[in-house]
Parts: C-alpha cells; sequence; structure tokens
C-alpha cells in the first residue's frame, strides 16, 4: 500500500492541479503564463510516466523497454527550462528571450536519447536503478541528465530565494521559497541516484539506508512542494489563506524589526508611545498586530531623526544603501552613548538625506534590510544586541 501511494500519489496531484488551473482559467477567463503551464502539464506527465501502469503501458506501446524513463526526463527536462524561465520573467526589468534557453536542454535531451539507446536493458521495469545500475553507458545516461538539470534548477533556486526576499506579501515569499526547496529536493534525489549508479559500476558500497531514504522521501517531496509553490498564489486566496499567511507576514517582520527598534530606543526612549514589553511577550501575545507594526516603523524613523546629530555620513561608505543605513546607526547609537559631541550643521545636513521607500510598505521592506545589517553588524561586535527588556 505504501509503494502503491508513492508511486501513483505525485502524478494523481499534478493532474488535480491541471485540472483546478484550467477550471480557474475557465472561470476567471485570465490566462495564465505559458511557463506556469509547461511546468504542471511537463511535470504531470514526468510524474505519469514513472508510475508503474503507465511505466509498462508506455514500453508495450511503444516496443522499447523503459521507454517511460526516458519520456519522464525528457519531461523534466522541459520542467527545468519552464521554472527558469519563469523565474527570470518575474524581473520587468529584463527581456526575457526563452528560445536563448532552450539549446542547453535540448543538446542534453539528445545526448541523453542516445545513451538511451546504446544501453543495453531489455527489460521493462520501473524499478530500473536495482536492475541496471552497473550496466554499460546508465551511469553515463545520469551524468549527462543531471548535468542538464543542474544549472536551470540552481539558477532558479537562487532566483526563487532573490525575490521571495523582495516580495511584498507573506503568500508570495513562501510560494517562492516552496518552490526553491522542491527543487532542492529534487535535485538532492538526481545527485543521489547519479552517486548509486557510480557506486554500482565501480562496485563501491553505497549505504543501503540512506539510498533508500533518499529514492523514497526527496522525489515525493520535491513534486509535493513545487506543485503546491507554483499555484499557492491561485488557491490561497480562495480558502482564505491569504490572510493567515499576511497576518504571520506581519508578525515575522514585527519581530525582526525589534532589534533595530529596540537599539533606537535605547538611545532615545521619548520615541516609544508605549514602553517596550519582553521580548516572549511580544512573541506569544501579539495583540494589535497591524497597528503595532505601523507604530514599530514610524518609531524607528523617529529614532532616526533623533540621532541626526550623531550621524556620520562616512559610515558604510561603498556598502548597499540598507547597510550604509545601519552603519551610520550603529555608528550614532555608539556616539550618543558615549556621550560624544554633536557634528556641525554641515556634516549633518550631508547625513540628512533619509533612505527608504516611498510608501509605508516599501519602508518597512526597506527597513527590513536594515534592521538585518544591523544585526550582521551586531555579531561582528559593533552594537550591543538587546540584552533583555523588563516589562
Amino acid at each position: 500500500m505504501i509503494d502503491v501511494i508513492r508511486f501513483y500519489s505525485p502524478a494523481i496531484l499534478a493532474w488535480a492541479f491541471v485540472a483546478a488551473k484550467l477550471v480557474d482559467r475557465t472561470r476567471r477567463k485570465t490566462k495564465a503564463g505559458y511557463p506556469i503551464w509547461f511546468i504542471l502539464v511537463s511535470l504531470a506527465c514526468s510524474l505519469t510516466a514513472m508510475s508503474p501502469v503507465p511505466y509498462r503501458l508506455i514500453g508495450e506501446i511503444a516496443g522499447v523497454p523503459n521507454l517511460g524513463r526516458l519520456v519522464s526526463h525528457l519531461s523534466m527536462l522541459l520542467v527545468a527550462w519552464s521554472a527558469q524561465i519563469l523565474m527570470l520573467g518575474l524581473n520587468e526589468s529584463r527581456t526575457v528571450r526563452p528560445l536563448r534557453y532552450l539549446w542547453w536542454p535540448t543538446a542534453v535531451a539528445v545526448t541523453i536519447t542516445v545513451l538511451f539507446t546504446l544501453a543495453d536493458t531489455p527489460v521493462d521495469d520501473v524499478r530500473f536503478a536495482g536492475r541496471y545500475a552497473a550496466e554499460p553507458w546508465v551511469l553515463e545516461y545520469w551524468l549527462v541528465f543531471v548535468a542538464g538539470l543542474m544549472p536551470a534548477f540552481a539558477m532558479t533556486i537562487s532566483l526563487c530565494w532573490r525575490y521571495a526576499r523582495l516580495s511584498g506579501t507573506f503568500t508570495g515569499k513562501l510560494s517562492l521559497r516552496t518552490i526553491a526547496v522542491g527543487i532542492t529536493c529534487a535535485l538532492l534525489y538526481h545527485v543521489h541516484k547519479a552517486l548509486f549508479f557510480a557506486a554500482a559500476r565501480f562496485d563501491i558500497g553505497y549505504p543501503q539506508a540512506l539510498g533508500g531514504f533518499l529514492d523514497r522521501i526527496p522525489p515525493l517531496l520535491a513534486a509535493i512542494l513545487v506543485l503546491v509553490g507554483v499555484t499557492l498564489p491561485t488557491w490561497a486566496p480562495k480558502i482564505g489563506l491569504t490572510a493567515v499567511f499576511d497576518w504571520f507576514g506581519r508578525l515575522r517582520t514585527y519581530h525582526r524589526l525589534r532589534p533595530l527598534w529596540f537599539a533606537l530606543y535605547q538611545a532615545t526612549p521619548q520615541i516609544a508611545l508605549v514602553p517596550p514589553r519582553p521580548a516572549i511577550t511580544d512573541l506569544l501575545l501579539p495583540t494589535d498586530l497591524e497597528l503595532r507594526l505601523y507604530r514599530r516603523v514610524i518609531e524607528i524613523r523617529d529614532g532616526r531623526l533623533a540621532l541626526q546629530p550623531y550621524l556620520d555620513p562616512e559610515a558604510g561608505r561603498g556598502a548597499s544603501d540598507a547597510m550604509v543605513e545601519a552603519s551610520m546607526l550603529a555608528a550614532a547609537v555608539a556616539a550618543k552613548r558615549v556621550g560624544a559631541p554633536t557634528r556641525d550643521d554641515e556634516v549633518v545636513s550631508q547625513a540628512g538625506t533619509v533612505a527608504g521607500g516611498r510608501d509605508l510598505e516599501s519602508d518597512t521592506v526597506f527597513l527590513m534590510d536594515v534592521a538585518r545589517a544591523y544585526r550582521k553588524l551586531s555579531r561582528t561586535g559593533q552594537p550591543a544586541t538587546e540584552q533583555g527588556v523588563s516589562a
């Protein structure tokens, strides 16, 4: 029963997502980008071709044993290419030419087809690795296949993680990071199989327990996570999850801003409308979260304004805007703490231009980057981090 679930549930789930996306597109009369459709349909085809019954039928109908594996891998190359195009297309300032990125998966597809033909695999068997791992050309086939996936997968993972940081919604962040983790699981599985084939070819022992775990878990996780991540922005609002995700996003932002806010509060306590609560209370009792987050952003800006006479425009020169801002604030907090003299008006005016967003949402995103940079500076020992707050 477990094997039935493992072999068939990913394919069934994939086609369910395809059907749901198609129904949503018909009902709303909207057009989803073709990379999303290529990802969903190609992934569904790949998973279906690797299910035992379709795998056997493909071999019988075509008269070519194990052809289902080649079909699955060709479909996976299309998934990798489509995911890469999808992520590159998120950058509106960049014109994406899909055909420019197609030559590599095409070359890999031709090569693995040739290697599949050369490999002697006369018995159709969905448990291909156990039967043919040591056969000539099988290792070469898999190495070329992994080499075909790796550039697109690596770029997609990197772009997902980068754009997740820039996303203005928790749903967007979760969607992109889910895709990244799913692709990482897929890459882990394929690298594991390459090592398994290499061990079999050269008669090297491969840990059986580790191999069994990597055969079962990462492929299932990869399929589920990629499907969920790609379709999350579509179905999350329909079942009311967007509001939940956004609430958790605000909670996360509120706590990530705390170290920066607390350092400014220690320098200028007057910025706080309400004295700070213990961090554990904020975590366990996040009441009035939207108002608290709004106030925290405003109070950080008030704290920055109060430190204006201590700001050094030379601090952090050459770094990113967020790191410059964090460096200036850290230096100003330290200067005020030790009673350093204030700077003259000319120097203060040079530090007077405040970097940030044009509205509350974009300014919050910028301050998150500043808070992240401030934490990095704290770890290097520049400003003192929060030691704790009593109610």
